[in-house]
C-alpha cells in the first residue's frame, strides 16, 4: 500500500466503513507524509449512471436533472452566485495591462451545467458588454452531451490534456474527492490556467472540527463516491508544487447552499430557514472548514 498522492509507503489505516449503497468494507487510509487520506477499493466509475445523477444512488441530495431544467429553482443557486461574484471580484482586480478581449471560463467536472447556464444567462454582468465570454464544460456523464446540443462548448480530458494556458477562470466544483488522485488535476488545472487565472476549487475539509469529531462518521465521508480527502495543508502544497499560489476566498452562498443540501430532506426540511441567517452561515463555515480550504491564482512570473 502506497499514497496515491505522493507514492510514500509511510500509510497509517484509520478504519473501515461498510458502503450504504455497495454492501462493501472499505478501507480508510492517511498518509503521514502529506496527509492525503485515501479509500480503498475504488468503485468503479459505471457507479456515475444515470441513477446516480438522478439523486437516488450514494449521494441523494444530488439531483442534476432538477437543476438541467431550471437551476434557478434549486438551492445549488445560492453556490453559484457565490462562484460568479468570486470570478468577477478577481477579474476586476488585473492590471489593465492585462485587459482581456475575451474571458474563457472552464468548469471542470460541470456536472448538469447549471453553473455554466447561469454564467451565461449573466455574462454581460461579468464581462462587461465590449468583451466575449467562452464557457467550456468538461463531464464524463450523460449531461455531457445535452449540453453541447444546448450549444455548450464541451471539452473530453484528451482535448484538455494537450491545451495549455487557455483559461482566465477555472472552476472545479466538489470533483477532486471523487477521482483517485489530486495531484495530476490540480497539475492540469495548474496548466489550462493564463498567468493571472484564478482556480475556484472546493473539497471537503478533512482538519474541520467537524471531522476531527465524528471520524469516519463524518459525512463527507461517503466512501463509494469520496474515494480521495483532502485538507487545506495538502491543497496548498500541491497548488505551490503545481506552480499556483494558494489564495483563501470568504464562501457565503456556498456554505448557504450546503445547509440547504443537508436539510433537505424529511422534517429536516422545516430548519432551512437556518441557511439565511449569517451567523448560522459562519458557524457552519466554522465547522466543516469551508473557506479554510484554499483557492489558487497563477502568478504570472512563476510563484512569488
Amino acid at each position: 500500500m502506497v499514497c496515491r498522492c505522493c507514492g510514500s509507503e509511510n500509510i497509517t489505516s484509520r478504519g473501515e466503513k461498510r458502503g450504504r449503497f455497495i454492501a462493501c468494507d472499505f478501507h480508510f487510509y492517511v498518509c503521514e507524509e502529506c496527509s492525503f487520506q485515501f479509500v480503498e477499493p475504488i468503485t468503479d466509475f459505471a457507479i456515475y449512471d444515470d441513477t446516480y445523477y438522478a439523486g437516488i444512488g450514494p449521494d441523494p441530495s444530488v439531483n442534476y436533472e432538477e437543476e438541467f431544467q431550471d437551476y434557478a429553482g434549486t438551492p445549488r443557486v445560492f453556490e453559484f452566485q457565490d462562484l460568479f461574484s468570486l470570478a468577477k471580484g478577481h477579474l476586476s482586480k488585473l492590471p489593465h495591462q492585462t485587459a482581456l478581449e475575451t474571458v474563457a471560463w472552464l468548469d471542470f467536472g460541470c456536472g448538469a451545467g447549471g453553473l455554466l447556464n447561469y454564467t451565461r444567462d449573466r455574462a454581460d454582468d461579468l464581462v462587461g458588454r465590449d468583451r466575449r465570454i467562452r464557457l467550456v464544460g468538461h463531464d464524463v456523464g450523460s449531461y455531457a452531451g445535452r449540453l453541447r446540443a444546448e450549444g455548450f462548448e464541451m471539452l473530453d480530458l484528451e482535448q484538455l490534456q494537450s491545451a495549455d494556458g487557455e483559461f482566465d477562470i477555472v472552476s472545479c466544483i466538489e470533483v477532486l474527492e471523487h477521482l483517485p488522485s489530486p495531484r495530476p488535476v490540480i497539475e492540469l488545472l495548474a496548466r489550462l490556467l493564463k498567468p493571472n487565472g484564478l482556480l475556484l476549487l472546493t473539497t471537503g475539509n478533512m482538519h474541520c472540527p467537524l471531522a476531527k469529531l465524528q471520524g469516519l462518521q463524518f459525512s463527507y465521508c461517503v466512501p463509494e463516491i469520496h474515494v480521495s480527502l483532502s485538507n487545506p495543508r495538502l491543497l496548498a502544497a500541491l497548488y505551490r508544487q503545481a506552480g499556483l499560489k494558494p489564495v483563501y476566498m470568504k464562501y457565503d452562498g456556498v456554505i448557504r447552499f450546503r445547509i440547504l443540501k443537508s436539510l433537505a430532506h424529511g422534517t429536516a426540511r422545516r430548519l432551512s430557514v437556518l441557511a439565511h441567517f449569517p451567523f448560522i452561515i459562519r458557524l457552519a463555515d466554522l465547522a466543516y472548514g469551508t473557506s479554510a480550504m484554499p483557492c489558487a491564482i497563477k502568478p504570472p512570473n512563476g510563484i512569488d
